[in-house]
């Protein structure tokens, strides 16, 4: 689909007949220019945007200019997907964030949450918590006894003004689609456990932080869901390190999650995951790596080992639920789609030519950052181009054009060159070499912009929809992508190269055959 306001005739047929001249500046006018699900502003030379029922046809709401809102064609889909859920809080925490890494912390100002200190006071095993909103609480003292020392707690209703991330122990940034898994949990079920807090300082009768160091993901989830509290477990006794330690303990013991901080692991097989908990009970969490592990393992075990990290990093993104390339990705059964992605091809011919597989030398949080950043990265490269490329707005269909376009791309040859211009438009716009480096730069508004504009060429280039014997190149790239024989010098001597994503039809190629 093409940047600006789009409509299908479809909808505009069921428009009453005075809204359907000029609806679209009429829906613009209502909009004031920003998308009524994730309240980020719309551009209508970049955006794809579409008109989006507020009460769903299927729930009988009507097609007309009351019930319509403009919205970003991504956020649209999303809403269908969510089907029965409220989307919305979750689209605006991405808008917010706007691909940017944020801490818990990060996130306060979307909320219009200012944190403040409380006070804690004790007589006996009874604590007395006065908190920022003008509430005081009363709690029973808890206490575990362990080898080392006593640890006392509380249960406590928190306010959001309460709350402060705690940077020693939780550095990593929220993944709002873990955030977004964990809302839908509670549309159905209370939180299930809750986030741990320590206080700063051992101190009473003054004014203390309340550190969170576990649960943020449940606690933006939260706040998501409208609520203005969190029932909270408050260690009055809990050192930084003491933290750290009960938090690594505990997440070794879980099956799939990894000792903090290389959640690499936890996608591993069990067999991997025992060897890596292995290497990293010997060398410390913040000393191990990629390639620290590699040169750990006996020599005979370094290629299997290699390939289960790769593995591991593939899946991580395969299996992200903000992935949504995966929409088109071949059922085992079902009714067969107009356009299919194998998972195989999805793997090897998209995914494993966006990642490095090279073991990385960066240790601790430094390396689940990096590889954190990566992913994140390919999701938004792959979601901008699966969105321009197959989506289609509510109540309308495929063209042909956009039939055949599909069609086209999810050869294995295009897949595979396709994965490879977005990969070489990253780093162009990064200004770095490709070979060998992660995809994990943080892109500013301007960089991403660039980014978006070359996806736009790239899905837009007449290859994929011009008759295929309009032109002998053409023919030979038809021949070529249904042998799985197509080679990037076919495509580049159409005119589809980097330098066309980068120019446009400044491009010479591009112009040559073209123009």
């Amino acid at each position: 689909m093409s940047a600006g306001i789009t409509m299908s005739k479809s909808m505009k047929k069921k428009l009453p007949l005075e809204e359907q001249e000029g609806i679209l500046d009429l829906l613009w006018a209502k909009s004031s220019g920003f998308c009524w699900l994730c309240q980020g502003t719309l551009n209508r030379a970049s955006d794809t945007i579409v008109a989006d029922h507020e009460i769903p046809e299927s729930e009988g709401g009507p097609t007309d200019l009351a019930n319509l809102n403009l919205a970003h064609s991504p956020c649209n889909s999303a809403k269908r997907a969510a089907r029965t859920m409220d989307v919305r809080p979750y689209l605006r925490l991405v808008s917010y964030a706007n691909k940017r890494r944020l801490k818990y912390d990060g996130y306060l100002k979307h909320f219009d949450i200012n944190p403040a200190s409380v006070v804690i006071s004790r007589s006996g095993q009874n604590a007395t918590i006065e908190l920022p909103n003008g509430d005081t609480q009363e709690c029973p003292i808890f206490a575990e006894k362990t080898p080392q020392k006593e640890f006392e707690y509380i249960f406590v209703s928190l306010p959001r003004e309460a709350i402060f991330n705690d940077d020693d122990c939780q550095p990593r940034a929220i993944r709002p689609e873990h955030a977004w898994a964990i809302y839908g949990d509670l549309q159905r079920n209370p939180l299930h456990e809750p986030p741990s807090c320590r206080t700063e300082t051992e101190a009473l009768e003054r004014p203390t932080r309340l550190l969170m160091f576990d649960g943020q993901h449940k606690t933006i989830a939260t706040w998501m869901a409208g609520r203005d509290s969190v029932t909270a477990k408050v260690y009055l006794n809990l050192s930084s390190s003491a933290a750290n330690e009960l938090v690594n303990s505990i997440q070794a013991k879980i099956k799939k999650l990894p000792l903090s901080p290389f959640e690499l692991a936890g996608k591993m097989s069990d067999e991997w995951q025992n060897k890596f908990q292995e290497y990293e009970k010997s060398v410390g969490s913040t000393d191990i790596s990629e390639k620290g592990f590699i040169d750990w393992l006996p020599n005979t075990e370094r290629t299997r080992g290699k390939q289960a990290l790769h593995g591991a990093l593939v899946q991580g993104i395969l299996g992200d639920e903000g992935l949504r390339i995966t929409n088109y990705v071949k059922k085992p059964s079902g009714p067969r789609e107009s356009i299919e992605i194998t998972e195989q091809a999805l793997k090897t011919k998209i995914i494993e030519g966006l990642l490095i597989k090279d073991p990385q030398r960066s240790k601790g949080n430094d390396a689940q950052a990096a590889r954190d950043r990566e992913a994140e990265n390919i999701i938004a490269c792959l979601n901008r181009f699966s969105d321009l490329a197959f989506d289609v707005p509510e109540g309308s269909n495929r063209t042909p054009q956009e039939s055949e376009r599909g069609r086209r791309m999810v050869y294995q040859g295009s897949l595979a060159y396709i994965s490879k211009l977005i990969r070489e438009l990253w780093f162009h716009i990064a200004c770095r070499s490709a070979e060998k480096n992660l995809m994990d730069d943080e892109f500013d508004e301007n960089q991403w912009k660039l980014f978006q504009e070359g996806i736009d060429r790239l899905v837009n280039h007449p290859i994929w929809t011009a008759p295929w014997g309009d032109k002998p190149g053409l023919k030979t790239l038809q021949t070529g992508l249904e042998k799985n024989q197509a080679s990037k010098e076919l495509f580049e001597e159409l005119g589809l190269s980097l330098t066309h994503l980068v120019m446009g039809n400044k491009d010479p190629q591009f112009r040559k055959h073209w123009s």
